[in-house]
């Protein structure tokens, strides 16, 4: 039947008749031999008058065995061989000098390969056959490197091991379980956050905050005073074993001592922000400064928690509530690269040291979904993660969920961009 699966639009909706209802979305089954070819447009008929005739249509396309990679264009579902078959959740490069990167989500192939939720790629962007989880870790959330220099690295989600629910792991560089890392029942719950200690001391944070040995048992000398690190947890760069936490009350973020204790040196209420931290980074200037992201913008602040008021980003412009990312660039020019949006499309933008948009970063009409261009103002938007190559580059990859970038190129779910925005094939 070639390479499109077609089905009837009737006024469409965007729902799907089930058991509960009706629900978002209805799979479209590949035909199989010996089926009458009227079959598919018959159900899809069906399914569109069941649920009602408003919104459009969306269509989760086949997921075939083999690795095929099926997705909606608003009439058919068309085979594409770009990249990643679902939603990459989150990206991080390899610390190993290979110059990989590793992936976590809910696909389960790559480039017509068969990889379930984790992979690592090349440089060159083919699949690294040499890492195969052995594990079926049903979409995690995160993904962090190692800071070993193993190439290690921490998954984190709610899943099953040995039929036991965790929520962080340790997977060796072929993709196998770490054994010698355990965090048994300590973590039974969903973690979304993980950050590996950089003091040499193997140790690695997650949300709540809870500090883990190197072996995943919990380390009961470190005893927050405050909960904290839902959305980011950021090690200090001097070396202390302090970490940077963002929290859900005034004032907004935190520096915590390595045993726990608020750091009074350290007053983000001085900076004024005024809500959620969503991402946090330090600088590379070798200043101790912090960049931070919210409803409010995103703001520098130094050492001492007050806002440098060297750095100053127009948010009339762009809104970056629910950022996803910032990503200090490893050139030296103290710019930054951003999730954030505009009342058009959802954008990777590049900020420069005083705060002002690099308008030599252009990516066009950025990212979209089969057409559409979702923002994440109001709604969740479609970019999850981003990740600076080690390659010297500078380059950056950026995943999430979209078929199309600048609406030209089809990309799935995963891209590389030079300094300039340009698709690095």
């Amino acid at each position: 039947m070639g390479g499109d699966i077609q089905c009837l639009l009737i006024n469409s909706c965007k729902t799907k008749l089930s058991g509960y209802g009706c629900e978002k979305s209805f799979r479209a089954e590949k035909m199989k031999p010996g089926l009458s070819g009227n079959i598919l447009p018959f159900l899809c008929i069906f399914f569109l008058a069941a649920c009602g005739s408003e919104g459009g249509v969306e269509v989760d396309c086949p997921d075939e065995e083999g690795g095929e990679d099926w997705f909606w264009t608003g009439k058919v579902c068309r085979l594409s061989t770009k990249g990643f078959n679902w939603d990459v959740h989150s990206i991080a490069p390899a610390l190993d000098s290979s110059d990989d990167l590793y992936a976590v989500g809910e696909f389960t192939a790559y480039k017509k390969n068969t990889v379930k939720y984790a992979a690592r790629l090349n440089n060159k962007g083919s699949l690294d056959g040499g890492f195969d989880s052995d594990s079926d870790f049903l979409s995690p959330q995160i993904i962090e490197p190692a800071r070993d220099g193993s190439g290690d690295v921490y998954i984190g989600g709610r899943f099953y091991i040995d039929s036991t629910i965790v929520g962080i792991a340790r997977l060796n560089l072929n993709g196998s379980l770490d054994k010698n890392f355990d965090a048994g029942t300590e973590v039974e719950r969903e973690v979304k956050t993980i950050a590996p200690a950089t003091d040499g001391s193997g140790d690695v944070y997650i949300d709540g905050p809870i500090r883990l040995n190197a072996n995943g048992s919990r380390d009961v000398n470190f005893n927050p005073v405050i909960k904290a690190g839902h959305n980011s947890i950021t090690p200090a760069a001097n070396g202390s074993g302090d970490i940077y936490v963002s929290r859900s009350v005034a004032p907004f973020f935190a520096r915590l001592n390595d045993d726990g204790s608020i750091d009074t040196g350290f007053d983000a209420g001085a900076s004024g922000l005024n809500g959620p931290v969503f991402e946090s980074a330090m600088a590379t200037d070798g200043s101790d400064d912090i960049y931070v992201v919210g409803n409010f913008g995103i703001v520098r602040l130094n050492s001492d928690g007050t806002r440098d008021t060297g750095f100053v980003v127009n948010s009339s412009v762009y809104q970056f509530q629910r950022g996803k990312f910032i990503l200090p660039a490893i050139d030296g020019s103290g710019d930054v690269y951003a999730h954030a949006a505009n009342t058009n499309n959802e954008d990777v933008i590049r900020v420069n040291d005083d705060g002002s948009i690099d308008t030599g970063f252009v990516i066009g009409e950025g990212f979209d979904y089969n057409g559409s261009f979702p923002t994440f103002i109001g709604g969740n938007g479609h970019l999850s993660d981003a990740a600076i190559t080690t390659d010297g580059s500078g380059d950056i990859y950026v995943a999430g969920k979209f078929t199309h970038y600048n609406s030209q190129s089809i990309v799935t779910n995963l891209v590389r961009l030079n300094t300039r925005g340009a698709i690095v094939k």
